[in-house]
């Protein structure tokens, strides 16, 4: 007779890891957010008959772009490490006979 078939899972992530996930997804809207947002508000200020105001709505939206590219890769780096780092444990379980059945709701 062959051993017990075991199943590979893993545990809920803690606190810590709860709180590095939820801080990774709203690091990911708010630099989503934060292009679209640089676009929304530079587009208008782009069309200005004032070509100062134009060149300098043009330079801003280049730089706060350029920030947020640059951040957007190195904060989603650091934090999907942290995300890597906080998972659940790995666990070994043995997996039910074929013929159980599992918990009714």
């Amino acid at each position: 007779m062959p051993g017990p078939v075991l199943l590979e899972v893993r545990e809920r992530r803690g606190r810590v890891g709860r709180v590095v996930r939820g801080t990774f997804w709203t690091f990911q809207a708010l630099m989503l957010l934060g292009s679209l947002g640089t676009c929304a508000a530079v587009g208008p200020f782009l069309s200005r008959p004032d070509p100062e105001v134009a060149l300098g709505a043009g330079m801003f939206g280049a730089m706060a772009l350029g920030t947020i590219w640059l951040l957007w890769p190195l904060g989603t780096l650091v934090l999907g490490v942290l995300l890597l780092l906080t998972r659940g444990r790995k666990r070994l379980i043995e997996a039910p006979p074929p013929g159980a059945a599992g918990p009714r709701p």
